[in-house]
């Protein structure tokens, strides 16, 4: 009986091994006594130990031999080049991100970052960070990783909660018995975003003891936008002068190109600083006077909406191109140890410690202003005081984007620590066997510079003439003037650059915040066979775990206590603790009847008991069906469940900025439904409003609120529920020879109770919609007595959303052997067929929202590999290819000229020689052909899916000693 078991493994693993979904450790097949020996393995997707190498659920591997060849410095690169994976957070996604700058995820079928699940040698890792639990791969070195698994689909009846998307299972070398230099150079044909890395990696092995050890260093330039030709001439979308009315047929934007694409103020700014009088839009000059806006030889009345200037030579609008980076500089260090120690037969302890550090830096544009500056202003201009004081008005607001005081600046210093202490082993020569502990922690500072401190700049800016000086004016509570503020640097904020340096120094200062992460898991796994069938052995896996997380998130005193302008943050700390017990099983339900070659019966099982969220389950049930040793079926029918983070649960409240309306503005009773509309004036009466909805009232928010993007404040939410996702597989694989596999997948996900935030206007909306203002929604919202402006909306994440996706994915690999080398052929593409959110599933009128086809979600994408071999020589090409999409799927021809994209290719060449035992060199091209984003407003400049960096070349040299 087990002979024809083996046999039966042997052959299954020569007839499907050969696919890459299925390229695993290989088996130690040995004779014995005259008895074949083959060793249980375990396969990616399953905990389960097996005689053969068939996945029972489609996984794709990439080797350290292929990530070496692409020339990469960081896995994640190589991971964003696969079509079922998305872009995470990267340095071209993080330039203006205050707390993430520089991580490098991965985000399967880009259901977000948080919903893939990261393992490495099949145990979990300290997430990113308290905001963000996906795995940071900076702190992971290249050098070390033997091969990476991707599961395409749930897997949390398996590993538990995140793995909604599926699993990337990274498996590290064990030991080595060389020393190893590699060296690793990027050179971009323009300058910037150049890459340098160095490691050194070294071991030993024996019978008893074997370990490895590495450490390295990358950096990462930084790439502004100023360093890429083909953005130097920006392109935009503006307003069409010939465009009559919304039916006829001439597009209402257009794209513009040239030297005033791009040129912009945001709401109301200017980098001069702008205001409005009676008789139109003004900026003002260096001096404080006033000047008027002129476009098109036409004084430019005061604006209902964003300020695009495009003629005229005006030169006070801001180019975010100019100051835009389009990739964070990044610098890693990375130590990681091995030591595997075999103590006795069939036993072994195993233990792995890994550290990382990681600085990076970010840039976001200047801050915007609108304050209110007297008339009696030391910096404005006699003429324009005059003339503010025949409008009869004692001040004028003034909207700035301060580009004289300097971009504002973001440092992330990140450093984590990862330990695992394991045993291994074989009990009663049955059962395979682990238990291990796990100790996680990652740290991350940032520091903000170029904050304004509030209360200083309240005080500089309003300049007064004292005794021939100007000096800060110190007044009653009446707002008279009494006298001069000592210690006080007074501060313009006319013209380009009015500003002094000892002005600047008084009002400006570094903000800090500091974020802590702990991880802490215990668990273990014992498979084998549980006992035999007529088919087969019945295998079985049992796992247990216990995982604690905490976080803590600190902010210095300066932004904790409010006192710099902007985004303030409170101050939080939060744990929660996770048990699980885990079963599989395999069974086997025939084999070598007519037509089945072999059929099992795949079965997992996953209870958790959060302390947050409370006890749940996830499930699998699949198959998998050999029709003979060509031909091979399988399926999977799922559930999956994910956790909400530390910050979703406890983050006590971040300050932020967002754009949205006042339902009690006049303009938006008029134009409400009927159903809506006396809600609205009923609660807006009992707000306070002025006979809201009646020609008399006509009441509107002030000129300053519909100026400014209000702040809102974002909070955690400590009764959140976990996501769960329904996800069905259907897969074929035909091997019609062992040169030649091929693949296709049908698969598909339905998240439900995904958390989402409601939004600032969604939160206003349910308040004053409702019957009356005795609401939740209405707790969130303040309103200013005196002005009666809304003066903070506090928001929140929920389980509120839906995603429904499918799709197919399909992968082909062929190896042709000839007497001058061999060519390996490998493609792997993705066809999205549907793909739906829903923000809010329990409240009427939020639909789906249909995205396929849209910039974010190509119907298509693929990637080749061709590969040729000869003797001590390899060359090989990859291209990616994304199909055509548009920007908007609901825009039109009457919307604008520039919706569509057009699809795009790039291709890359890599080469490797070893020269001799001890040397191997590496040469690659990048970007082969130097391909650009394709120029349209939404794209030219993104680095997510499109390559920012042109074309550049690789070098790599590799010392064995």
């Amino acid at each position: 009986m087990l002979n024809n078991k083996i046999s039966k493994a042997v052959r299954l693993a020569i007839a499907f091994g050969t696919a890459s979904t299925a390229v695993f450790a290989a088996n130690s097949i040995a004779a014995e006594e005259g008895v074949e020996k083959v060793e249980r393995i375990e396969v990616t997707g399953s905990r389960i130990k097996r005689f053969s190498e068939v996945s029972p659920t489609p996984v794709t591997t990439i080797t350290g031999e292929e990530l070496s060849n692409a020339g990469i410095t960081n896995i994640s690169d190589l991971l964003q080049k696969l079509p079922s994976s998305g872009v995470g957070s990267a340095p071209t996604t993080t330039t203006n991100t205050i707390f993430g700058a520089g991580i490098n995820t991965t985000d399967l079928r880009q259901l977000g970052e948080g919903r893939t699940l990261v393992l490495v040698n099949g145990r979990r890792y300290v997430g990113a960070s308290v905001d963000n639990p996906a795995v940071d791969l900076n702190g992971i070195p290249t050098e070390m990783i033997e091969r990476m698994d991707i599961v395409h689909g749930g897997a949390s009846a398996v590993y538990g909660s995140d793995a909604i998307a599926g699993v990337v299972n990274i498996i590290l070398k064990k030991s080595q018995d060389t020393m190893d230099f590699n060296y690793k150079k990027s050179i971009t044909e323009q300058s910037g975003g150049e890459e340098e890395s160095f490691s050194f990696t070294f071991g030993g092995e024996s019978d008893k003891i074997s370990f490895i050890t590495s450490l390295s260093y990358s950096e990462t330039e930084q790439l502004e936008a100023q360093d890429r030709d083909f953005l130097r001439n920006p392109v935009s979308g503006m307003l069409n002068p010939d465009n009559v009315s919304d039916t006829d047929g001439i597009p209402q934007n257009i794209l513009a190109t040239g030297e005033f694409a791009g040129l912009q103020t945001l709401g109301y700014y200017d980098r001069a600083g702008d205001a409005f009088l009676p008789d139109g839009h003004v900026v003002f000059g260096d001096n404080g006077e006033f000047s008027p806006v002129i476009v098109g030889g036409v004084t430019r009345p005061a604006p209902n909406n964003q300020l695009r200037y495009f003629g005229d030579g005006f030169s006070n609008g801001y180019k975010f191109i100019e100051h835009q980076d389009l990739a964070t500089p990044l610098n890693r260090f990375n130590v990681f140890t091995n030591i595997v120690n075999n103590y006795a037969d069939d036993h072994s302890m195993n233990f792995e410690v890994s550290f990382s550090k990681a600085s990076a830096y970010a840039e976001s544009s200047p801050i915007f202003l609108a304050e209110s500056i007297r008339s009696d202003n030391a910096f404005l201009d006699p003429a324009a005081k005059a003339q503010l004081d025949e409008a009869g008005r004692d001040s004028v607001t003034i909207y700035k984007l301060a580009s004289g005081f300097g971009n504002r600046t973001y440092e992330d210093d990140r450093t984590t620590l990862n330990t695992t202490l394991s045993f291994q082993g074989l009990l009663l020569e049955e059962f395979d066997y682990e238990v291990y502990f796990s100790y996680g922690r990652n740290k991350n500072d940032t520091t903000w510079n170029g904050e304004f401190l509030t209360e200083n700049f309240n005080k500089a800016i309003d300049a007064v003439e004292i005794d021939g000086a100007i000096r800060c004016a110190d007044r009653d509570s009446d707002g008279s003037l009494v006298g001069a503020l000592d210690g006080c640097q007074a501060l313009s904020l006319f013209g380009l650059n009015g500003a002094s340096q000892e002005a600047l120094d008084y009002v400006t200062t570094s903000a800090s915040i500091s974020k802590v992460k702990q991880q802490q898991v215990i668990g273990g796994v014992i498979s084998g066979y549980a006992f035999d069938m007529p088919a087969g052995g019945v295998s079985f896996a049992l796992s247990a775990e216990h995982r604690k997380e905490t976080g803590s998130n600190e902010p210095g005193a300066a932004m904790q206590n409010n006192l710099v302008f902007g985004n303030f943050v409170k101050a939080w700390d939060g744990e929660f603790t996770v048990d699980e017990i885990g079963v599989e099983m395999s069974v086997p339900l025939l084999v070598d009847a007519p037509f089945v070659d072999s059929l099992s019966l795949e079965l997992a099982a996953r209870y958790m008991d959060y302390s947050s969220v409370g006890d749940n389950v996830a499930w699998k049930v699949g198959f998998n069906y050999a029709m003979n040793d060509e031909l091979r079926f399988r399926g999977t029918k799922s559930k999956s469940v994910r956790a909400p983070s530390l910050s979703q649960l406890y983050s006590a409240g971040t300050q932020s900025f967002a754009s949205y309306g006042d339902p009690c503005d006049q303009t938006n009773i008029s134009t409400a439904s009927d159903s809506k509309k006396a809600n609205l004036i009923a609660n807006c009466q009992a707000a306070g409003i002025p006979n809201p909805g009646t020609t008399v009232g006509d009441w509107r928010p002030s000129d300053d609120w519909r100026s400014v993007t209000p702040p809102s404040v974002n909070s955690g939410n400590a009764n959140l529920q976990e996501e769960t996702s329904d996800d069905t597989l259907f897969g074929v694989i035909y091997t019609p020879t062992e040169n030649i596999t091929l693949i296709a997948d049908y698969w598909s996900f339905d998240v439900e109770d995904a958390i989402n935030s409601l939004g600032a206007q969604r939160v206003i909306d349910d308040c004053y919609e409702a019957s009356s203002l005795d609401n939740s929604a209405c707790d969130l919202v303040d309103r200013d007595p005196t002005t009666l402006d809304i003066s903070e909306v506090r928001n929140g994440p929920y389980n509120l959303a839906s995603y429904s996706l499918k799709g197919v994915d399909l992968e082909g690999t062929y190896k042709y052997e000839t007497s001058y080398g061999s060519f390996n052929f490998r493609l792997l593409a993705s066809y999205l067929e549907h793909r739906e959110f829903n923000t809010d599933v329990s409240s009427e009128g939020y639909e789906p929202t249909p995205t396929v086809g849209e910039v974010r979600y190509p119907r298509w994408q693929g990637n080749l590999t061709v590969g040729y071999t000869y003797d001590d020589l390899y060359v090989g090409m990859i291209g990616k290819y994304r199909h055509s999409t548009v920007l908007d799927r609901e825009w039109t021809a009457e919307n604008n000229n520039y919706n569509d994209v057009p699809s795009y290719t790039e291709w890359s060449i890599n080469g490797r020689y070893t020269v001799s035992e001890m040397l191997e060199v590496r040469l690659g091209v990048s970007n082969l052909f130097d391909i650009t984003p394709p120029r349209n407003p939404g794209t030219y400049d993104d680095g997510e899916f499109f390559d920012v960096y042109g074309r550049r070349f690789n070098l790599g040299l590799n010392l064995r000693f």
